[in-house]
């Protein structure tokens, strides 16, 4: 029977609405659902053409294992009990701690999985987490807990009522926003300009979003000069709010102290952007009745990524915008997150590693994951929904080296790429269609939504027979490696009768067991909102809730502070600020005529889910893209090759040419590299270049104080050479 259903995409934290035509179990068509409460009937072509994925006969749909005569299918339980044996083994040898976890981003999407993987991984006894966030993200959820008292006190961006906002290194109509939710970003966007409000684009290259507002290039990774230069303008035009500043935050001094040395002109000699351009901008802030910044990816990862987050909040902070209408607000989702997070304990910043780097949000740096193999601090690797070997600074293939020095490498994902190549099992777990599930817990949990809405969605189709949920997996897990979970000999007996019961061949054995639907339900209700059956019944487009509120932050005790003030100038920031960016921007100086490298993100891929889709991928490359008068400087037309360099690696690639781009700024789209992904039909005959080769690892190329990767605004040299 042919039926439509309706459900959200899980690709990214844009979540748009979603109506799935099935018949027989087999999705055959996905359109956006117009009646969807916030994305209106709008969702990119990733979302609509994901039944490419869902079909693709390249899933891997039972565990496999490599053996000396090739893949072999074999059965959970041989899969589950040779692993359990291999991790109890290394453990008693070697240290929990020698086993490690490495999580993608599709996995922040499924909000059971971090539940069940954080308890087994407890009762283990380990704390190796690894994983994307500290290419991305990591920086942020380091502020948030020194300004605000815990990393989930996510600001964003009022977009319903600002009228003035400046989005710096993001190119959210093309990657959806980082840490918030909206979809419909240029639209909503255009609405800002078209009630008489101005929205700014700071990037080195000319961005699709672009076209919502008013764009200026700057040089990779100097946005710290920027942003310094910003904050000190706008102190000294007096548009502080000191009786805000009086009543809530602390340090004003020291960070008024902090970018006094930083005028516009100053900043304008590395950044590009004229010193009358700056406080023309810090004017029409400050004339705005509603103002935000915001910054993402394109920031996160440069140089100073943590120092460009603290000033941007500061910024927002100071100038009276922080938890006010049209500036950025504290969402209030099911429950505080913030708080139980604190409450917790496992999340917070730590120095755990011996070499000075911290974790944060639990993450070890990816960019020290091939050092610590390669040491013998981690012999073991558990791969959950990602591919770090194009994801991550890979220098010369260094990451892929250390990962065949693995005693054990365990993949959970939809496809064999090109870890799983090197891994002992493969895990096959669900696409997010075969997943009962409400939005990103950032979403639903934290209350990132400038629109505040909850949906919950059931299963669209049912998962191959020998398809198992990643929670169930690491429950089993558990089980096999004798371990408790939750720290309960009770708990630990039930979720074993329940691992057999979810997936048992009766039935009405099945009705009996703790579902992830009758775990959502409970999530629902306790938050008093409609249980599941009345959201699929009354709600399948989505559920309003009530507007944002301001004034529900400052002074409040949702400020998590030891002492309730947000701090303005954690010490930290100021020491690193006072012995990194004087010294870096001496270097910018001397080095602000060569190249430097940036990623571009594409509409069509956003990882190797998307590469494999033969109506997205139809490039056979990825290209760099350059300025037309460097491309005159180097004799190159439109699709000659060059040899890009850095000090850490080469490549070779063809070339785009595009005013879109700065002047001696290239930009090389990520995620590409599959020449040796046989288990990607299609994305291997349409390869590319993998430019994370180019990318250092290593203490010299990681954040200290976020652990963040250094992967855009990398020093290049670029020559033409012969096909």
């Amino acid at each position: 029977m042919t039926a439509t259903r309706y459900t959200f995409c899980r690709i990214c934290e844009a979540t748009c609405g979603l109506a799935v035509t099935v018949d027989n179990n087999r999705v055959q068509k996905i359109e956006p659902d117009r009646e969807h409460v916030v994305s209106q009937g709008f969702v990119c072509v990733k979302g609509t053409h994901f039944d490419q994925v869902q079909n693709s006969p390249d899933r891997i749909t039972a565990p496999m294992k490599r053996t000396s005569s090739g893949w072999q299918t074999i059965s959970w339980d041989q899969a589950m009990t040779e692993i359990g044996e291999r991790i109890k083994t290394l453990r008693q040898q070697h240290g929990a701690d020698s086993i490690g976890h490495f999580v993608g981003s599709p996995a922040g999407a499924n909000v059971l999985s971090p539940l069940f993987r954080n308890a087994f991984f407890k009762a283990l006894g380990s704390r190796r987490f690894y994983g994307t966030p500290t290419t991305d993200t990591t920086n942020k959820f380091r502020v948030n807990e020194d300004m605000y008292g815990s990393p989930f006190r996510l600001a964003f961006p009022d977009v319903n009522h600002c009228h003035f906002l400046m989005v710096i290194g993001a190119n959210p109509a093309v990657s959806g926003n980082t840490l918030y939710h909206l979809p419909r970003a240029k639209a909503r966007m255009r609405e800002i300009v078209k009630r008489g409000g101005r929205v700014v684009f700071i990037n080195p290259r000319r961005i699709e979003t672009a076209a919502a507002g008013e764009h200026y290039f700057i040089r990779p990774d100097t946005d710290v000069y920027f942003l310094a230069a910003f904050l000190n303008e706008l102190i000294a035009a007096g548009q502080a709010d000191l009786d805000r500043i009086d009543a809530y935050y602390k340090g004003f001094q020291s960070l008024r102290e902090t970018v006094a040395g930083w005028d516009a002109e100053r900043q304008a000699a590395v950044t590009g952007i004229p010193a009358d351009t700056l406080r023309e901008l810090v004017a029409a802030h400050g004339a705005a009745s509603g103002a935000a910044l915001y910054m993402a990816t394109g920031v996160n990862q440069g140089r100073h990524g943590t120092l460009c987050f603290w000033l941007l909040e500061a910024i927002n902070a100071v100038s009276g915008n922080l938890d006010a209408r049209g500036g950025t607000l504290m969402g209030e989702g099911l429950f505080d997150m913030a708080r139980e997070v604190n409450e917790a304990g496992d999340l917070l910043l730590a120095h755990e590693r011996g070499d000075g780097f911290p974790t944060v949000v639990g993450n070890h740096p990816s960019g020290l994951l091939a050092d610590d193999i390669l040491g013998g601090d981690v012999r073991a690797l558990i791969v959950e929904a990602s591919n770090p070997f194009l994801a991550c600074s890979n220098p010369g293939g260094r990451l892929e080296r250390a990962f065949e020095k693995l005693d054990l490498l365990v993949c959970i994902d939809l496809f064999r790429n090109e870890v799983g190549n090197l891994a002992h099992y493969i895990l096959p777990a669900p696409t997010w269609l075969e997943r009962a599930e409400i939005p990103y817990a950032l979403q639903s949990f934290a209350g990132n939504n400038p629109t505040p809405y909850m949906i919950y969605s059931d299963a669209v189709v049912e998962a191959p027979p020998e398809v198992r949920h990643e929670w169930w997996m690491f429950s089993r897990l558990a089980r096999a490696c004798d371990l408790r979970l939750f720290d309960s000999r009770a708990v630990t007996w039930l979720l074993g009768l329940n691992d057999r019961l979810v997936y048992h061949p009766w039935r009405w054995l099945r009705r009996l067991a703790l579902t992830p639907e009758r775990m959502l339900n409970g999530m629902l209700k306790k938050a008093g909102l409609p249980g599941r059956r009345t959201f699929m019944r009354d709600h399948p487009h989505g559920l309003l809730l009530g507007e944002n509120r301001t004034g529900t932050f400052l002074g409040t005790e949702r400020v998590l502070t030891d002492d309730g003030r947000v701090d303005l100038a954690p010490q930290a920031y100021v020491q690193a600020f006072a012995e990194l960016v004087p010294a870096h921007y001496e270097e910018e100086l001397a080095q602000r005529h060569s190249f430097k490298l940036i990623g571009k993100r594409e509409i069509r891929r956003i990882n190797t889910s998307s590469a494999n889709v033969p109506r997205l991928v139809k490039e056979e490359t990825n290209y760099c893209y350059l300025h037309p008068a460097d491309a005159r400087d180097l004799g190159l037309a439109e699709g000659g090759k060059v040899e890009v360099r850095s000090r850490h690696g080469c490549i070779r690639i063809p070339v785009r040419i595009t005013d879109d781009m700065m002047p001696r700024t290239v930009a090389i789209p990520q995620c590409w590299g599959h020449a040796r992904a046989d288990g990607l039909s299609h994305a291997i005959r349409h390869a590319g270049v993998n430019s994370n080769l180019l990318a250092g690892d290593g203490m010299d190329n990681v954040e200290r104080l976020s652990g963040m990767s250094h992967l855009s605004g990398i020093p290049v040299q670029i020559s033409a050479v012969a096909d």
